[in-house]
């Protein structure tokens, strides 16, 4: 059943209204006297503190009394300070009728001496017998002319204490009938209002009204504000979500155009690489062609300018070859050609038709795997193929005379592994982190003389990410392994439609 605003907001305001009083009447009863009494100490252990380190070392009578006069004023607290017999060396009457029989109680020869040793302020709750009252003592060693040649006793009694209590206590009784009669009043007043949440329920709406719909009506409410707050947190959900799905596509449309200046960056980068890599060869045929047509040469030295010429001209057509290929591949418009194949046998292969290469430098092949094994995988042949020929040249080129050349072909669950380990050179952080870049080159004056274009492994990488294999390079204690995986044939179909599903 619907409940009334105006009747909500009266047992509300009225409840805690009463609940203050009743917690603080309670407080007052149960806890007011120790929080007295802990302030208290507290303040009369910093004023005899304050009193120790003011006049400590002074030798004047005149100035102790007065500081104890002060310090007796300040904290209306009765003061007595005590020789070490026990005599009295100033107070009042009323002072050392109190102090005296409070150092004959507390103070005895068994525990004078740890009093003096710690020199510390000591303080506690003493029952009076003698007057049938409580107080609190503080207990400190002076030191004036020697040290600790006497003791300062200063009490301030619970009577004190009781009395505020007690008077605090028939103030509240006063307080508390005239808290219920205004409360009465202001919770009759405040029933009446309903500015606050309706002033609640328009923040909502001017959220909404700027597109903010993170904050919500509080709809718990069998009211009448209630069903309005469900209404706008209806109205708030279904514009959210608009405006998500509005935000969604334009992530989207952001996407497409962020591919696109990847794609017109990639563009540049390969107009400005073609005209730093044609430029050299470009030189060099114009250089030698000049020089037949103006006929520096002849006989044997023409045949050799028209063999650097042809040279050349198939070192640029192979550059154009490769850039074309980076280019079909970066595009990602060369579709793999999706195949079973055996990834050994494809590499006893490769290794066959470059073993002349191998003979020249005196290399030595090492095989981690059996000829005799058949692994098969998940791919592109011919790409795979490109892959392997690519790492084992780089091997060849960059492995001196009489080393070795590591190959290894394994399985690891769903897996092929292959790697290509030339032993014997290094590379330096820097290079690791840039062989994949086109047209980067780490030994750049051998790689000129040698026909390398700086693609090859640039077109590897992007062979290997339509493959979506794992790919990478490393220093090993040996030189530097090249490796990658592919999919074995035998994996589950979901494996090679991840391939397909990439192109």
């Amino acid at each position: 059943m619907k409940q009334s605003i105006s009747k909500r907001i009266f047992i509300i305001t009225f409840g805690l209204i009463v609940g203050l009083m009743v917690f603080a009447a309670l407080f007052q009863m149960f806890f007011f006297e120790r929080f007295y009494t802990d302030k208290k100490t507290k303040l009369l252990i910093a004023n005899v503190e304050s009193f120790k380190t003011s006049y400590s070392g002074t030798t004047n009578k005149n100035a102790i009394l007065n500081g104890l006069n002060i310090l007796q004023y300040s904290t209306s607290a009765l003061v007595g300070l005590y020789s070490l017999n026990g005599s009295a060396i100033y107070g009042s009457e009323q002072s050392i009728d109190v102090t005296s029989s409070i150092y004959n109680s507390l103070i005895n020869p068994d525990n004078i001496s740890d009093i003096f040793t710690s020199g510390k302020t000591l303080s506690q709750v003493y029952d009076d017998k003698k007057h049938n009252i409580k107080h609190i003592v503080v207990i400190t060693p002076m030191s004036f002319n020697t040290k600790n040649d006497s003791i300062l006793i200063t009490v301030f009694s619970f009577q004190g204490i009781k009395e505020a209590s007690s008077i605090i206590g028939q103030f509240y009784k006063y307080i508390f009938v005239a808290l219920i009669f205004i409360g009465l009043i202001l919770s009759f007043i405040y029933s009446d209002l309903i500015s606050k949440p309706l002033k609640r329920l328009n923040k909502v709406a001017r959220k909404m009204s700027s597109m903010d719909f993170t904050e919500k009506c509080i709809s718990d409410r069998e009211d009448e504000i209630g069903d309005l707050a469900k209404t706008l947190n209806f109205l708030s959900e279904n514009l959210s979500n608009a405006l998500d799905d509005l935000r969604s596509k334009n992530k989207e449309l952001q996407a497409d155009i962020e591919k696109e200046r990847k794609l017109e960056k990639i563009r540049k980068d390969f107009i400005a690489g073609v005209s730093h890599e044609l430029k050299t060869p470009i030189g060099i045929i114009e250089g030698y062609a000049e020089g037949l047509k103006d006929n520096i040469v002849d006989g044997e030295a023409k045949d050799i300018y028209l063999d650097i010429i042809i040279d050349e001209s198939n070192k640029m057509n192979k550059l154009v070859m490769d850039m074309l290929e980076l280019s079909r591949l970066e595009a990602d418009s060369n579709k793999l050609q999706i195949s079973s194949f055996d990834i050994v046998s494809l590499t006893n292969e490769i290794l066959f038709k470059y073993s002349n290469n191998f003979t020249e430098k005196n290399l030595k092949i090492n095989k981690s795997y059996s000829a005799e094994n058949i692994i098969m995988v998940v791919g592109d042949e011919f790409k795979i193929e490109s892959v392997i020929t690519n790492f084992l040249t780089n091997a060849i080129k960059y492995t001196n005379e009489n080393e070795s050349i590591n190959i290894f072909i394994g399985v690891d669950n769903t897996k092929a592994l292959f790697s290509i380990e030339n032993t014997g050179a290094f590379l330096k952080k820097d290079d690791l982190e840039k062989v994949w870049v086109q047209f980067y080159r780490v030994d750049k004056a051998r790689s000129r003389s040698e026909g390398s274009s700086g693609l090859g492994l640039a077109i590897v990488k992007q062979m290997l990410t339509q493959h979506n294999s794992t790919f990478g390079v490393r220093n090993t204690s040996n030189g530097v392994e090249f490796f990658f995986d592919l999919n074995l044939s035998n994996s589950s179909t979901a494996q090679t439609e991840q391939i397909i599903d990439h192109l």
